[in-house]
């Protein structure tokens, strides 16, 4: 007896959504995707409970007769392709024809269409794949498509589903991301009865960035024009300075379509070159056009990524678009009250100031810059003995040692010293290390994992308790993108639990009241960003003690590798991380302080 059969259709058209379909959000791209190919100049998207009650998807498109509303539901139905040559000649989003079959078969489906020139259009009712009605219906030009209860027959597939905050977070950026290639098609989205944004038609996509990521985004992008006669490269790049934590926003575009392609984003990177520090991405929305021939769009099912014949030759026209821009545009300046004192101008420029009477803190502006990866030491110990300081924790002595894979109890030898004070810093290698005599050797402390560890312990203290914050004495006002605004909205007690309240404030504004009473004013609103923007990027909100959302905390708070400290905030930091219950790794594990014995060194230039 044979064991191969036939699949039925059912599981066919399920199997197919499956690949298509993987959350509301999937349903928005591809009915979205199917109105622009229509020639529509105007949808609307209204969702309910992020997408799982409901999706509807209206409009002014050219419509469908009663055959093609019919046909439309049927597996590998298209308009969009004639012959095999038309699969490497794609003009059009949705050419597989998998899309509204692929809906209906895990949905209760509604299609309302009509063609301009006739007088009545046509309802469709299919649920879970089953056509249950066809007829007549007076409606306006244009396609209204209602999906209901999706996933309610594959339980399997729901269980999955994040929560409503994530869902939502995931058709705004869709729809937003569908219509920046397209200025001149007004698009709505409303979400349970509200407005999330209206964007009427225009013919430059300048009011577009204002009304998605706000004044301060738009102001800071440039416009780019390239073109090497194949590739023509157009949008908008961040000038210098302007970066994120993550690629999350560098948005590309080939032929109107929003995709992932390492060779556009090798192309940005080798653009900006040394301008842009290692672990910061430039904010971009790009749009690549060229012939279709160049590209083939046909690499994954729900059309995220595409495959160029020559990617050199692209990487290379993006680099050379960027980097045309960039040595035209002017350096950033920036206009200061003369009123203002030096010393909080210096402050507010991340330049470390102190009057010789003053008596220095460890508490100056937190750069934006990522923290590097791992660093792997050459050193065979780390054992360390730190007595806490008496002004930090009543001399109280911390212990505590980190060994290598390769040491042995043989090569443990421990650095031990009276006071924190003992310890006589001698230089700063790299702006990175902080380097200091001990009785019997030398220690190294890695600044960034060091003041991570500091950071992290008083924010895991102080979390969710309100001496953990400090009000600001004029509160801050941040413009934030649609999408960000609204994970502030939707994860109001998170921050409030790392020490900061944030209030919105309109539809892309925030205030900002108080801040975790670790964290410098002066950068407090770069730290929220980064913040921000690492939180979406990991989509980690929700339980506000989580040690993985402090850690990240502290990590983008924290003083990074070739921040220039000075002596006395080296010293200072010394006395912070003795402090500390768990001195000698930071959050993520990695090593602070490391020593190297005499003795070691001695065996290591053969005096033993």
């Amino acid at each position: 007896m044979s064991i191969i059969r036939v699949l039925p259709e059912n599981i066919c058209n399920k199997i197919a959504a499956g690949e298509v379909i993987e959350r509301p959000a999937s349903v928005v791209k591809e009915l979205v995707e199917n109105a622009i190919d229509a020639g529509a100049d105007k949808i609307v998207v209204a969702i309910e409970d992020g997408g799982m009650k409901s999706i509807v998807v209206t409009d002014n498109g050219g419509g469908m007769d009663q055959d093609d509303a019919m046909l439309c539901i049927e597996p590998h139905a298209t308009s969009k392709i004639h012959t095999d040559t038309d699969i490497f000649n794609i003009v059009t989003f949705g050419f597989r024809g998998e899309a509204i079959p692929s809906i209906a078969a895990i949905s209760r489906f509604t299609l309302r269409t009509r063609r301009h020139e006739s007088r009545e259009g046509m309802e469709v009712l299919v649920h879970g794949g089953k056509a249950i009605a066809a007829a007549p219906k007076g409606c306006a030009p244009g396609t209204e498509i209602i999906v209901r209860d999706l996933f309610f027959n594959t339980p399997a597939r729901k269980k999955f589903m994040r929560t409503r905050g994530t869902e939502e977070k995931h058709i705004q950026d869709t729809v937003m991301l569908l219509s920046l290639p397209y200025p001149a098609i007004s698009f709505e989205l409303h979400m349970d009865g509200r407005t999330v944004f209206s964007s009427p038609g225009h013919d430059t996509l300048s009011p577009r960035l204002t009304t998605y990521f706000g004044k301060e985004f738009a102001g800071a992008m440039l416009p780019v024009d390239y073109s090497d006669g194949e590739v023509t490269v157009t949008g908008y790049i961040a000038r210098h300075g302007y970066t994120r934590t993550s690629r999350r926003e560098q948005r590309i575009f080939v032929n109107g379509r929003p995709v992932e392609a390492p060779a556009v984003f090798n192309g940005i990177r080798n653009g900006y070159g040394s301008l842009v520090e290692k672990g910061r991405f430039a904010p971009v929305i790009l749009f690549l056009r060229m012939p279709p021939a160049m590209v083939d769009v046909n690499v994954h099912p729900a059309k995220r990524e595409v495959r160029f014949h020559n990617h050199r030759h692209i990487e290379h026209a993006v680099a050379t678009a960027v980097a045309m821009v960039l040595q035209q545009s002017d350096a950033p300046t920036l206009s200061v009250d003369a009123s203002l004192p030096l010393k909080a101008l210096l402050q507010g420029a991340a330049v470390s100031y102190y009057p010789r009477e003053e008596e220095p803190e460890f508490d100056f502006p937190a750069t934006t810059e990522s923290p590097s990866g791992r660093n792997e030491s050459t050193a065979d110990i780390y054992h360390v003995r730190v007595p806490a300081p008496e002004s930090d924790s009543g001399g109280d002595e911390v212990y505590g040692a980190v060994f290598p894979a390769t040491a042995t109890g043989e090569t443990a030898v421990a650095a031990t010293f009276e006071h924190v004070g003992d310890l006589r810093i001698i230089g700063i290698l790299d702006r990175t290390y902080i380097l200091a005599e001990a009785a019997n050797g030398l220690v190294v402390i890695d600044q960034h994992a060091a003041h991570e560890r500091v950071l992290y312990e008083r924010l895991l203290r102080a979390s969710g308790t309100d001496h953990a914050r400090q009000q600001l004495l004029l509160p801050l006002t941040m413009e934030l993108s649609r999408p960000e605004s609204m994970f502030v909205t939707n994860n109001h007690d998170t921050f409030l639990h790392l020490g900061f309240d944030l209030e919105p404030l309109g539809q892309n504004t925030i205030l900002v009241n108080a801040i975790p009473a670790s964290l410098h004013q002066n950068n407090a609103g770069g730290v929220i960003r980064d913040l921000l923007t690492d939180l979406i990027e990991h989509e980690a909100p929700g339980r506000t003690t989580d040690p993985a959302v402090i850690a990240r905390a502290a990590c983008i708070a924290a003083v990074k590798a070739h921040d220039p400290l000075t002596a006395e905030e080296a010293q200072s930091l010394l006395h912070q991380m003795a402090a500390c219950e768990l001195p000698f790794s930071c959050p993520h594990g990695r090593p602070t302080v490391i020593n190297i014995s005499l003795a070691e060194l001695e065996k290591r230039f053969g005096r033993r």
